[in-house]
């Protein structure tokens, strides 16, 4: 598996009712072709920094989701890693 484009983004998706709160969703695109999931972790629309696809704040919970993310991310990285080197 050699691709020419890899990426990985999370975002929020704008909810359709009413609700300050939505679920974090993540976006891996290989060679233009992009596969969406979601993280099952909730998070505030106006807390979340979309240019960094960080959480904003000190706190424990923004601290915990910055992790997860960080987690998530080197976990796919390796997987990726795996693939290309079987």
């Amino acid at each position: 598996m050699l691709e020419n484009s890899f990426g990985l983004i999370f975002f929020l998706k704008v909810p359709r009712h009413e609700s300050n709160i939505t679920t974090v969703y993540f976006r891996i695109t290989v060679d233009g072709i992009p596969k969406e999931g979601l993280t099952r972790c909730q998070w505030e629309i106006e807390r979340l920094n979309q240019k960094k696809e960080r959480a904003t704040g000190t706190k424990e919970h923004a601290k915990s989701l910055n992790f997860f993310q960080d987690s998530l991310t080197n976990k796919i990285h390796e997987i990726k890693a795996e693939i290309m080197y079987i």
